[in-house]
């Protein structure tokens, strides 16, 4: 019997789920811009560190065993990208 998970055959595939999440991170640096938040090293490094966090620990993704990590990683990573392209946007290095 095979689990179902997130990159089962029935689901989408690990590289269309990073590029969904690209697409998004850019959205919401995009949205971030236009609010005028300026990245720092805080936001580069202690909110996705904190997001995974969350998501591994509290969310009880630590349960799912390597998968779980996987995937808290993963949603760390997107967090971090958010900021990378804000900070590229700022920079003007789009």
């Amino acid at each position: 019997m095979q689990k179902n998970n997130l990159f089962s055959k029935n689901s989408i595939g690990f590289d269309e789920y990073n590029s969904q999440l690209t697409l998004e991170a850019k959205e919401l640096a995009n949205i971030l811009y236009e609010k005028k938040i300026r990245p720092n090293y805080f936001h580069l490094i202690a909110i996705p560190f904190g997001n995974f966090i969350k998501n591994y620990f509290l969310k009880l993704q630590i349960l799912k065993g390597k998968e779980g990590f996987i995937l808290s990683y993963i949603q760390a990573f997107a967090t971090f990208k958010k900021y990378l392209f804000l900070w590229l946007k700022y920079r003007k290095l789009e």
